[in-house]
C-alpha cells in the first residue's frame, strides 16, 4: 500500500514542476510566478534565514551555511523553503563525501516533499551516492577522515531508491546496477534476487532482456559435470529458452543459442549417465532403457541420442552388464523387485527435482512397458515465456 500511495504523490507533484525558487545573488530567492502568492505569505525569517545561508554557502564558509539550512528544517519544515533547504543540505554533505548524511537529506525530500519541483533531480542524485560508492568511492566521515569501501551500503542505497520510487525510470536501472554489482563482488544470490525483481516488476522495461540473460548465465556458471545434480543446469535452460523467445533479435541472441544449446548436452549427458548408472551398477536393464528413451525425448539429434539408441539396441538384445571387480567378489546386484519400489517414502524435493529416486517411482509405475514407448521427462519440461508476461507494471495488479 504504501508503494501506490507513494506513486499518487509523484504523479500530483507534476502539477508543481512550473513551481520553483530561483537563486540569484542580487535578489536572493525569487519565486516563479506559480507560487508568488504563496512565498510573500511565507515567514519573513525563513526567507532571510535562507538568503544568509546561500550567501555563506557560495562564500565557501560552509558550516555556517549549513547550519542556516538547518534552522529552516527546524523552524519552518511547512514552508516552501523547506525541501530546498534540505536538497542544498544534502548537495552540501555529498561534496564533502558525507555519503550517509547526504542520502538522508535526500531521503526526508522523496518521503516528505514529493511535489518539490526538483524531485527527479533528488533520485538521480541518491543514485549518484550508490553509484559512487559501487565504484570504489570512500566516505569521509565528518568531512575530513577516509572510511572504508562499503559493499553492502551501496546495496542498500539501490534498495531504498527502489522503495521510495518504485515507479519510477531509475527503479529499473537501480535493480540492474545491484544485481551486475553483485555479480562482480562474486554474491550471486544478491544478483539473483535483483534480476528476478527486475523481470517481475518491470517486464516492459528496456532493462528486462539482460536481466533474463544474466540469470541464464549465472545458473550456466553454477552448472557442474553430468555426475552432479542438474538443478541449476535446468534453470539456466529456463531463462535462456524465455531470452530466446521474447527477445529473438537480441544482439546477444546468438551467443545465448550457444549456450542454451551447450546446457540442454549437459542436462541430457546426465541423463544418459543415469542410465549407465542403472544398467551397470543396478543391473537393471528396464529402468536404463527407460532413462536412455528420456534423453532422446529430450535431445532427439543429438550424437549423445544416437548412443543412447545403441545402448538400448544392446540391451534388448539381451546382454548383461559387463561384470566389475566388485561382482566378482560380491556377485551382481540384485534388480529391485516392483513391491521393494513401490514402498519407497514419497519425495520431498521439488517436482521438477533430478533424483534417482523420482526416477525410481517413475519405472515402476510403467507396468506395461512397450518397446517404442518414449516418456515425456518432467526434467525437460520447459516455463513457457508467457508465464513471465504480466500484465501491468507490478505483480500484485
Amino acid at each position: 500500500m504504501r508503494k501506490y500511495i507513494t506513486f499518487l504523490t509523484v504523479i500530483l507533484s507534476l502539477t508543481y514542476l512550473n513551481a520553483d525558487l530561483i537563486w540569484t545573488r542580487e535578489s536572493g530567492w525569487q519565486p516563479t510566478p506559480d507560487i508568488a502568492s504563496k512565498f510573500h505569505k511565507e515567514p519573513s525569517e525563513a526567507l532571510q534565514l535562507m538568503n544568509d545561508a546561500r550567501e555563506f554557502q557560495e562564500d565557501g564558509h560552509i558550516s555556517i551555511a549549513l547550519t542556516g539550512y538547518k534552522n529552516v528544517c527546524k523552524k519552518f519544515p511547512n514552508t516552501i523553503f523547506a525541501p530546498e533547504a534540505y536538497h542544498q543540505i544534502g548537495k552540501i554533505k555529498m561534496s564533502k563525501k558525507q555519503f550517509n548524511d547526504a542520502f538522508k537529506a535526500f531521503t526526508i525530500i522523496t518521503k516528505k516533499y514529493p511535489e518539490y519541483p526538483h524531485f527527479n533531480d533528488v533520485l538521480h542524485e541518491k543514485f549518484e551516492i550508490a553509484r559512487l560508492l559501487k565504484s570504489g568511492e570512500r566516505p569521509k566521515y565528518f568531512g575530513l577522515i577516509p572510511g572504508f569501501k562499503d559493499y553492502q551500503s551501496s546495496i542498500n542505497f539501490y534498495k531504498k531508491i527502489i522503495a521510495d520510487a518504485p515507479f519510477s525510470e531509475i527503479a529499473p536501472l537501480a535493480l540492474i546496477h545491484i544485481g551486475n554489482f553483485a555479480i562482480s563482488k562474486d554474491h550471486p544470490l544478491d544478483a539473483i534476487a535483483a534480476f528476478e525483481q527486475l523481470i517481475d516488476e518491470f517486464p516492459y522495461s528496456e532493462y528486462t532482456p539482460e536481466a533474463y540473460l544474466k540469470l541464464a548465465d549465472i545458473y550456466a556458471k553454477m552448472t557442474k559435470s553430468p555426475f552432479y545434480d542438474q538443478g541449476a543446469t535446468k534453470l539456466a535452460i529456463n531463462y535462456y529458452e524465455d531470452f530466446l523467445t521474447l527477445y529473438p533479435n537480441h544482439e546477444d541472441a546468438a551467443r545465448a543459442r550457444a549456450t542454451y544449446d551447450l546446457m540442454k548436452t549437459r542436462l541430457a549427458e546426465s541423463k544418459l549417465f543415469i542410465g549407465d548408472f542403472y544398467f551397470n551398477a543396478k543391473n537393471n536393464g528396464k529402468a536404463a532403457i527407460i532413462m536412455y528413451n528420456k534423453m532422446i525425448h529430450f535431445l532427439p539429434d543429438s550424437e549423445i541420442a544416437h548412443s543412447a539408441r545403441k545402448k538400448i539396441e544392446y540391451i534388448r538384445a539381451g546382454n548383461l552388464p559387463k561384470a566389475t571387480p566388485i561382482d566378482f567378489l560380491f556377485g551382481k546386484c540384485q534388480r529391485s523387485t516392483d513391491d521393494q519400489l513401490a514402498n519407497l517414502p514419497p519425495k520431498d524435493t521439488p517436482e521438477n527435482s533430478f533424483d534417482f529416486q523420482n526416477d525410481l517411482i517413475q519405472i515402476n509405475t510403467d507396468d506395461n512397458f512397450e518397446e517404442e514407448v518414449l516418456l515425456e521427462s518432467v526434467d525437460s519440461k520447459i516455463k513457457p515465456a508467457e508465464s513471465f508476461i504480466k500484465i501491468g507494471p507490478n505483480k500484485e495488479f
